[in-house]
Order: structure tokens, then sequence, then C-alpha cells
């Protein structure tokens, strides 16, 4: 009979230790995920971001000029301040600011301004882009993309972000 008794016994026991156990890992494992999800939950689907180039006053009107966007730099876990992110192309128009990002819509080269030929153009494969940032010729599948700029508290500001090369359409990834 003590035999008997015991079996249950043991039974409840091995069940509620298998219980408890998985109740401690569970508990352990929270910290874990939302440690793992982090990056996730902080970008919060936002792409770009708005960045200070300075005075309006400091820019020419006559030709673009390439300026470096430096930011704060977020990589999953990792803060860096004052990172150069990229660059970019403005050109003043009067009171107005026209800017592109620097990269080529081919490969990602960093484009170039030819002042000779008054027009963009990419070292690595020939693509052309107008003072506008208009296609003219290469292998480029669109023209130079456009950033948004805007005029806060008398400083020039651009959306600084990235597209998605060798595609026709354009399509931000970061």
């Amino acid at each position: 009979m003590g035999v008997e008794q015991s079996q249950p016994r043991r039974s409840f026991l091995k069940l509620a230790s298998a219980a408890g156990g998985a109740v401690i890992g569970l508990v352990l494992a929270i910290p874990g995920l939302r440690y793992i999800a982090d990056p996730l939950r902080r970008t919060g689907g936002q792409v770009g971001r708005w960045v200070s180039l300075g005075g309006l006053d400091g820019m020419p009107e006559d030709h673009p000029v390439q300026l470096p966007v430096i930011g704060d730099q977020t990589d999953a876990w990792t803060r860096s301040k004052d990172v150069k992110l990229g660059a970019i192309w403005v050109r003043r128009q009067g009171d107005a600011v026209k800017a592109w990002n620097a990269e080529c819509p081919h490969l990602g080269c960093k484009v170039g301004y030819d002042r000779s030929k008054s027009q963009f153009a990419c070292p690595c494969h020939e693509s052309a882009f107008s003072p506008a940032g208009e296609r003219l010729g290469g292998p480029s599948p669109r023209s130079l993309d456009p950033l948004q700029t805007r005029i806060k508290d008398g400083k020039v500001e651009v959306r600084f972000v990235r597209f998605r090369a060798q595609t026709p359409e354009r399509e931000e990834i970061g």
C-alpha cells in the first residue's frame, strides 16, 4: 500500500517541479525578449531625420554645394554622436533651398558636380544629371533623389534619407 500512495505524490511533485521551472524560465525570458526587441521598438517605423545645415547666408546661388550630413547614429544597441551619416548636394534659389542625396541611384556611388558642364556626374558608370537633378544619361534608373528642405529659425534643415539603388521608383530605406 505504501508504494501505491507514493505514485500520485511523485506524479504531483514532477508536475509541480515542471510547472515551477516553466514559470521561472518565462520570468527570466521576458527581459531577454525585451532586450532583443528594443531596436524595433525605438525606431517606430520612422525613416529619415531632420538635420540642420546652418544658415542660408553661407550658401551660394550660382552652383550646388556638397555638404556632409552629421548626426547621431543609432545602430541596434549602440549610439554614436556626431557621425558622418552621408552627403547631400544643396542649391540655394533665393530664399528657398533644393537638396539631393549625393548617392547615385544606379549603385550608390558618390555623385560629383562638374562645374564646367554644369551637371552632376557619377564617376563610376557615367550617369549624368542636370543641375535640377534630372537624369540626362547613363545606367541610372532614375533622377537624383530629392530631399525635403525647410528653413526653421533662420537655419536650413534637410530631411536626410537614403533610397534603394537600382530601382526605377524611389523607395526610402533609412
